[in-house]
This record gives C-alpha cells, structure tokens and sequence, in this order.
C-alpha cells in the first residue's frame, strides 16, 4: 500500500524484521522460537534506530516478493479507482478513494518481510483484462525509495514510497514518507493522500500481528474538498483495533457525507443531512473478500496469479532488471533456503561493488524510467520518463517472432 502498498499495501512492513505467525491458528510459516532469539540478538544493538536498511537479514524471514512487487498489489482493487474515476459528484469519488484506502490496508497483514528492491529494479503489471498498466522502479538505495505509476483509461495513479523504521525490541514501526497522486481523467481532479503508520508487535515474545493507525488525508487540489479518515490505534486488549471513521468535506469545511467501518471487515458511507445528522441509511463502498488463502506464503490468489506468477514465455519479454526474474526470490519461492541465501547475499555485494565503483568514477546514479522534477506546489513529483513501454513492445515482437 500506497503506501503499498502499500503498502499501502501489502508487507508495508516491508523493511523490517518481521516474522510469520498467523492469527489464525494454523502453522503455515511459524518461526521456530531459537531462531526468533536469535534475530534478537542480532538486532538488540538497534532499539530505537531506524533500522530500514542498516543491517543483512537472514533469508528465512522473508517472503518470495521484492518491495516492489508489494507496491503493485494495491491493485487488486482496481475497480474501486475505476469507480472512484466514474463518479460525477467529487464528494463520492472521495468516498471511492478513501474505500481503496481502507480495502488496501485489509490485505497488509503478512508478517514476512519482502526483498529490498536493488537500486535500478524495475517491475511491471499489464492487467490480462487490460484494464491497467503498472510500472514501478527503485529509484534510491539509501534512502530506500520507490515510485510506481499506474495507466488506465480512467485515472493516472502515481505512488511513492520512502520508508523509515524504528526497532523498540518487541515490535517494530514504519513510518512512510512520500506522496500519492490520482488524476481523474473524466474530471482532471487532482488527488493526492499520505500514509499511514504500520507498526508490527511481538516481534520476538507472542503471536505477531500488525497494526494500521493515523489519519489519512485525501485532498482534491482542484476544488478544495477533502476526506480525512482517522484508523484507529489499537488500545488494551485489541480495543478498537481496525475500526475507522471519517468525514469529507467541501471546500468550506462543512461535512458532506461521514465514512465509518472497519478496515479488516467493510466501510460505509452515509450523507449529512442539512442540520447536521447523518442519514439512517448507508451505502456499502467496500467489503473484504472472504476467499480462503492456502498457500504456503498466504498471497491472495491475486498476487498468485499478477505478482508472482512466471513462466517462460513472459520471462522473454521482461527486461532483466524485473524484480520476478531475482535468483534469490525464485530460489526461495522453490523452497531452497540456502541458495536464496547465497544469491541474496552476491546481490548484495554486486550493489556494493557497483557503488564504489560510481563514487571512484565521482558518478551519481542515473534513474532509468522515473526522474525527479521540480512542481510548483508539491516541492517535487517523480514523472514518468523513460521508454520502457516501447521497449517491452519491441521485446513482445521479438519473442512471437
């Protein structure tokens, strides 16, 4: 989510020392308890230092997915963004986009940590309905950056994701820095919305399970409505854990309509009368599936089938920087922890080989699909500017060949 996503999204834990343990009973994926002392040990030295990128992680906590993949899988909620593009009144397309928020929070409850994308790593999604077109690239190394943006035929989603964490012992809290951006291509409205924090408890001692809270704000630069959602902190014995409220207002700050749910559950929508109260009827903006998750990893079937999924057909039409095509993701994803170690591990050193060698030559890095221009109000926005479709056409033409 998007903050990806996102992580808004997905894995919005994603730099830091996570394990799996599912809440829901079952063992997929347990860590065995001397492997959690000794991932305390090792991080005992960092409590209440941002820990995103300061030390190697040992394989077996990860999941078979680079950050990058884990910004796309917001995504599977594409059809919120397309209602949200739809909608003639600005006050319900706010209302879609703030149900997207919430539905891509439902599904950021994976505990494994995702691959930290290589400098340069590239990931792409073009939707078999053809309903959109995902490119995301990592921009920065340190500080981890990343930035995506998505191509429909009714909107431009354009997300970005720099990622700082805290280790306090037991669990561990990830704020993410950077803004998202939605143009609605039937109105030109402007949207832009934060992140939220992530924090992961029982890092070492319990059950692990993650927690989504702050305010999200929504805001249409174009006309000067805005929605801001509150998520709710979890307090004592899990009290109002999930649950979520909030208003979206016009332009003069008067409440329109008011938003109340529960992220993990569904998110309603009522409109504000004249004096005030809200109305006794609702409409349903959002319900999480109830699909049941069997694999090894618990991916939605989505991630299965968009993400992950490779054969070798598609792999000669991705560029080799396409984060599926990591050896030591594969490696894992097929069960063979200590090549996914090895291969992790000569990534690694190849970066920073590759980093010595820029600062020898006094050479900056050069992204390749995104570069980062001065705006006016943002202060900045990372643009898509590369070629990378054109390519992948040409690679497309050479593979039916």
């Amino acid at each position: 989510m998007f903050s990806g996503a996102l992580n808004y999204m997905k894995g919005l834990v994603g730099t830091n020392e996570n394990l799996q343990v599912e809440e829901s009973g079952d063992n997929k994926g347990d860590i065995e308890p001397e492997q959690r002392k000794g991932l305390l040990k090792q991080l005992s030295s960092y409590v209440g230092k941002d820990i995103t990128s300061l030390i190697s992680l040992p394989v077996w906590i990860f999941e078979p997915v680079s950050f990058l993949q884990v910004m796309s899988e917001p995504l599977q909620y594409n059809a919120l963004l397309s209602k949200a593009s739809k909608q003639d009144s600005e006050f319900l397309c706010l209302a879609y986009l703030a149900a997207f928020n919430c539905a891509l929070y439902s599904t950021a409850v994976r505990t494994r940590k995702p691959f930290n994308p290589i400098l340069g790593e590239t990931f792409e999604i073009v939707d078999k309905k053809g309903e959109f077109r995902f490119l995301a690239e990592q921009v920065s190394h340190h500080p981890p950056i990343g930035v995506s943006e998505t191509i429909s035929e009714d909107y431009t989603l354009q997300l970005e994701t720099l990622l700082k964490s805290k280790f306090y012992g037991n669990s561990s809290e990830v704020e993410i820095e950077g803004t998202n951006h939605f143009i609605n291509k039937k109105t030109d409205h402007h949207y832009t919305w934060n992140h939220l924090v992530t924090c992961c408890h029982n890092i070492i001692i319990g059950s692990l399970w993650l927690d989504h809270y702050g305010d999200l704000v929504i805001e249409n630069h174009t006309t000067g409505s805005k929605a801001v959602l509150k998520f709710a902190k979890s307090g004592w014995l899990g009290a109002g854990r999930y649950s979520v409220t909030g208003d979206i207002m016009d332009c003069e700050g008067d409440v329109r309509y008011r938003i109340t749910g529960k992220w993990n559950e569904s998110i309603q929508l009522f409109q504000v009368m004249d004096n005030g109260s809200s109305s006794t009827t609702s409409t349903c903006l959002w319900e999480a599936s109830k699909e049941p998750i069997s694999n090894k990893f618990l991916f939605p079937r989505w991630v299965e089938e968009n993400v992950i999924d490779l054969d070798d057909e598609y792999k000669k039409i991705l560029p080799v920087s396409d984060s599926r095509l990591r050896s030591d993701r594969i490696a894992l994803q097929e069960g063979n922890l200590d090549l996914a170690a090895k291969e992790k591990h000569n990534l690694e050193e190849k970066q920073r080989e590759d980093k010595k060698q820029r600062v020898a030559e006094n050479k900056e890095w050069e992204t390749a699909q995104f570069k980062k221009v001065d705006d006016a109000k943002f202060g900045y926005r990372w643009n898509y500017s590369g070629k990378y479709w054109e390519e992948r056409e040409e690679r497309v033409k050479a593979a039916s060949n």
